[in-house]
């Protein structure tokens, strides 16, 4: 300390310097706060446009410091060892995991985005974003960054959801039950066929809970997605439900421009991915319901 100088006014000048550089930091830390939600770093495409947006405000900030543009080279390194990763080593990896966990992993298509089979679903890889989905019947089950741990929890995950509580006794009565409102609510003379588009919302009504029969409201509505119907069907099929109680749920071939048509013909597929566009629904008696 200068000796020329009181000691209450060094210490007032070093009190000043930690409030500037306690702002410093205090804005510094505001400015990377995007960064530190989830979300943010679920996979390279979100983490990219949040650290742009991030790095715009640590570079607009008056204070000198260095600790902002070290930082924001930080990130950058960990954009550049996930783009590594994707490119050398998930495919490994992510046949190890399968390999561990009792699964015989297919590549579909090496294209991007990669599609690989990891039974009962397929998984699509779009390496220059790292994101990954789960799809069923062509439909987006799940997504999550397109890392092999990622994937595999990802998938159990979809796998418990959709086969948690299934009755292949249940779901052929609840089929049943839709097809014969459906056919009650459709035009005169249209027949027994009824087209998926028309019977699914009279399916969903059927798979509501209790709660939802006591007091239909929104808040007691449980969604019934066309994914969870095939893969519902999947279900009922390997257990060899397809014929109860005298009655057969039979599906009816999507061909021609019904098949190109999404929103009416759905893929119902099995677990390895194959299978054909179906269109409508029906149900027919068997020799010993007759």
């Amino acid at each position: 300390m200068d000796p020329q100088i009181p000691f209450h006014q060094h210490v007032a000048e070093q009190q000043a310097a930690w409030k500037a550089e306690a702002k410093s930091l205090t804005q510094l830390a505001t400015a990377v706060g995007p960064l530190t939600r989830e979300s943010a770093s679920a996979d390279i495409a979100s983490l990219e446009a949040t650290l742009a947006k991030v790095a715009k405000k640590v570079n607009g900030l008056s204070a000198a410091s260095e600790r902002g543009p070290a930082f924001l080279k930080d990130v950058e390194a960990e954009i550049d060892r996930r783009k590594v990763y994707l490119r050398d080593n998930l495919s490994r990896e992510l046949n190890q995991a399968c390999a561990k966990a009792g699964i015989r992993m297919r590549v579909v298509r090496k294209d991007e985005p990669i599609e690989v089979r990891i039974p009962p679903f397929a998984v699509l890889i779009d390496r220059a974003k790292g994101k990954a989905e789960i799809h069923f019947a062509r439909h987006r089950i799940d997504s999550c960054a397109s890392d092999a741990g990622a994937i595999m929890k990802a998938h159990r995950g979809a796998c418990e959801a959709l086969q948690k509580g299934f009755s292949p006794a249940e779901f052929f009565t609840a089929c049943r039950m839709a097809w014969l409102a459906a056919r009650g609510a459709g035009k005169e003379g249209a027949g027994d066929r009824v087209e998926i588009l028309d019977f699914l919302p009279y399916l969903a009504l059927q798979m509501q809970s209790k709660a939802f029969a006591v007091e239909p409201s929104a808040k007691n509505f449980r969604g019934y997605s066309r994914a969870r119907f095939a893969f519902d069907l999947h279900q009922l099929r390997s257990a060899g439900g397809l014929s109860q109680d005298g009655w057969r749920l039979n599906l009816g071939v999507a061909t021609g421009t019904t098949a190109t048509k999404k929103n009416r013909a759905l893929f119902i597929e099995d677990e390895n991915g194959n299978g054909e566009f179906k269109l409508t629904v029906f149900f027919t008696r068997t020799g010993n319901g007759r």
